[in-house]
């Protein structure tokens, strides 16, 4: 699932809130119950993302406020500790964060489901689900289960058989324990690897998926129904933006639609991806502030990610770093290597011995300004096939129409 901030609160007191009378049924042939504390929670984080536009339908804002987000939540990590939760007895600190837009990570590779797992930053899930354009009937084909949270949301928008598939066997059936203890029926969970898709239970008018990709899986495509929509976030200069994929003349095409990160998918999904510094841990040079230099004014917010997005796609060095200088990032491999940061604010800052590739920003920087500063929104590809697993991007351009 996508990317969120850690949590850095501690433990709270556990509290006693209003216990509702409605039993959900429990995977184990007992009965949970599932607290009302919850709601006004639900509705004021819906209000909060309508806001800010990350909750543009009404669908989307019902099944959020409809559906009890730390019920998903079976722990957490705090201060690098995981948390057990319990979502029939929630205490004060899981709800808090639970009805905050933000990620929340459920596991780590040294826990028992031996991968990194998270609740997506509520957000980045909406948008998602907006992007789907997911309407009563919509059969749906997730891939990266996660909580299971995204699956329960969809299942309530479409009211139609929702199936997902996850690569972790302890995350798997975590998710199908919380969709059982929620009273959600109708989604099907199955651990295995995405990839493949699942045949039996299509064809899909939406795929779905919640994890970062190099590509768009060949299976995927050939389950998908006539006129049906893929919505994945697509690896790019070390972040994964929205991506939509429609069947056009018989060819896969991909149109950008919103800045977003996720975690990256296991196996053949993510190898043609070179992984980012920032999630490999791995060490850059620091810049050389005598040699700073301005490319452009940009907004942090969007501009950046915009010239971002621009350089991910005409100059595969694009990363991004790690560290104290998180950000956008173009490197070079040497002795020693070498690497260029792109601040937030249109600052560049190189170290020692990459001048050229400063040079090169600068060059890519004045191109996109030339262009008319398109934003990430602007680009769209074809889809070619690499080998016989993978559909992945060709030659990006500007969207016709787009007004560049």
């Amino acid at each position: 699932m996508g990317r969120g901030g850690r949590t850095a609160c501690g433990r709270a007191r556990r509290s006693a809130p209003h216990v509702c009378t409605r039993p959900f049924p429990s995977p184990l042939g007992a009965h949970v119950t599932v607290t009302d504390g919850w709601r006004p929670r639900a509705a004021a984080l819906v209000a909060s993302l309508r806001g800010e536009g990350a909750v543009r339908s009404e669908a989307v804002g019902r099944a959020v406020a409809a559906v009890p987000r730390h019920a998903f939540i079976p722990g957490y990590y705090s201060g690098g500790t995981r948390i057990a939760a319990d979502p029939a007895a929630p205490t004060a600190e899981l709800l808090d964060l639970a009805y905050a837009n933000r990620g929340i990570m459920t596991h780590l590779p040294g826990d028992a489901a031996r991968t990194y797992s998270s609740a997506s930053q509520p957000s980045v899930v909406t948008r998602m689900l907006d992007a789907a354009d997911l309407q009563p009937g919509h059969r749906v084909l997730e891939i990266g289960s996660g909580t299971g949270y995204n699956a329960a949301l969809v299942r309530h928008i479409t009211g139609a058989p929702v199936v997902t598939v996850e690569a972790s066997a302890v995350v798997a059936d975590e998710a199908r324990s919380a969709l059982a203890a929620t009273g959600t029926t109708g989604v099907t969970v199955h651990t295995g690897d995405g990839l493949a898709g699942r045949r039996d239970g299509g064809p899909y008018d939406r795929i779905a998926v919640t994890c970062g990709v190099a590509g768009i899986a060949t299976a995927w495509l050939r389950q998908l129904a006539p006129g049906g929509v893929i919505v994945a976030p697509l690896a790019l200069g070390g972040l994964h933006p929205l991506t939509r994929v429609t069947i056009d003349g018989g060819q896969p095409r991909a149109v950008l639609l919103a800045s977003a990160d996720f975690m990256a998918a296991t196996g053949a999904l993510y190898e043609r991806a070179a992984p980012s510094p920032s999630a490999s841990g791995t060490a850059l040079p620091e810049p050389d502030p005598a040699a700073a230099r301005t490319v452009a004014e940009l907004d942090p917010h969007s501009s950046y990610i915009d010239l971002w997005l621009y350089l991910a796609l005409h100059d595969g060095r694009t990363t991004c770093a790690g560290g104290a200088h998180a950000g956008c990032a173009l490197t070079s491999p040497g002795e020693p290597p070498a690497a260029v940061y792109l601040r937030p604010d249109g600052t560049l800052l190189p170290s020692s011995g990459a001048r050229r590739l400063a040079d090169d920003v600068v060059r890519h920087a004045a191109r996109w300004t030339a262009l008319g500063r398109p934003a990430l929104t602007a680009w769209h590809t074809r889809l070619a096939p690499s080998g016989d697993r993978l559909h992945v991007p060709t030659r990006w351009g500007i969207r016709p129409g787009r007004g560049w």
